[in-house]
């Protein structure tokens, strides 16, 4: 057995080298997959019929080549945009939400951006169904709610001038 795998050294480094990508697979951050390229190298060494310190070299220099020199610019073309981009649920506070049950601080659903969430108040406050909030925060697939100002042009009062309302003279 130990014979063949002096023989097939091709096997391990290929072993490695879908470990690795598997490992990629799981974590996305294309460090695993450097190595794994710097594995399969070794592999192309070993099938090519190289000694065992020249696959070990070539696998190496490979991975190394791909750490300093592919990853840097790799994670620069996936990671585009401007640094302060929002994303996902940070965009999200100050939206408007639709409020679809009475919420308070135990209980609610509203909708945002198209989506269903469970809703809270902060604040000892219940908003009804049909009112309009604003997002505050989120936390996991909640969403924190406080309800939006509005402005009631109906109640008027009597401080408040119209349009077309001589203003006193001095004002």
């Amino acid at each position: 057995m130990i014979e063949w795998f002096g023989d097939n050294l091709w096997a391990p480094w290929l072993a490695l080298a879908l470990g690795l990508l598997v490992l990629e697979a799981i974590t996305l951050d294309l460090l695993f997959l450097m190595l794994a390229v710097g594995a399969g190298a070794a592999t192309t060494v070993a099938l090519a019929g190289g000694e065992p310190w020249l696959q070990v070299l070539v696998g190496c220099a490979t991975a190394l080549l791909m750490l300093g020199a592919v990853r840097p610019i790799a994670l620069k073309h996936l990671k585009k945009g401007p640094a302060n981009q929002l994303t996902n649920i940070d965009r999200m506070a100050g939206m408007e939400a639709h409020v679809l049950e009475a919420i308070t601080g135990d209980s609610g659903l509203a909708e945002v951006d198209g989506d269903t969430w469970t809703a809270r108040t902060l604040d000892d406050v219940r908003i009804e169904p049909g009112m309009t909030a604003v997002v505050d925060s989120v936390d996991g697939a909640t969403v924190y709610l406080r309800p939006a100002r509005e402005i009631k042009w109906d109640d008027a009062g009597p401080d408040t001038l119209g349009p077309h309302t001589p203003r006193p003279e001095g004002a």
